[in-house]
């Protein structure tokens, strides 16, 4: 009957082991895919720089508008660059909780196989693997936080320099 109820728990480890194993996979793939839209949108941003500074050159007849608005533009710029480095720095963090997170995985699994060699000394051993579940569990949400709270400032990026780009397009047109 104790048996029983170990083999249980174990089962029930084992599961959520398995779902952890499946959030960290997400998480990094999640990652690897913001990487790859905040690196394009930095490209996008260096581009309109580049087009904003050429254009702005192009139409120097217009002197003191024209400075005013490129030094405002500018500053758009330096601030969309600068919360795109902030981005970055954050996806730096949400690595390092990966592999904090791959790292803790791998020793629930040592954990795993030591509990079912020496099923004897399972009480203990199973109210250990319990605290440090329910800690990774903690990390995996905070994380999961974090990743939405990402999300949602990626969404608000994206709509300032589509806001940007309109603000350019308006401009050209004018010129």
């Amino acid at each position: 009957m104790v048996s029983k109820h170990w083999e249980a728990e174990l089962a029930t480890l084992k599961g959520n082991n398995a779902k952890l194993t499946a959030a960290l996979l997400e998480s990094t793939a999640n990652g690897k895919q913001w990487k790859q839209q905040l690196s394009a949108y930095q490209e996008e941003a260096e581009r309109l720089h580049k087009r904003v500074m050429t254009e702005l050159e192009c139409a120097s007849g217009q002197a003191n508008a024209v400075h005013t608005h490129k030094i405002e533009l500018n500053q758009t710029i330096q601030e969309q660059e600068s919360m795109l480095k902030k981005k970055e720095e954050k996806f730096e963090k949400i690595c390092v909780n990966t592999r904090e997170l791959q790292a803790q995985r791998d020793y629930l699994i040592q954990k795993l196989k030591e509990v079912e060699i020496r099923i004897k000394d399972l009480e203990g051993q199973l109210s250990d693997l319990e605290q440090h579940l329910e800690k990774s569990q903690n990390e995996q949400e905070a994380i999961h936080n974090n990743l939405k709270t990402l999300l949602e400032i990626l969404d608000g990026k994206i709509f300032e320099l589509e806001e940007l780009r309109d603000t350019m397009a308006k401009l050209i047109e004018c010129s």
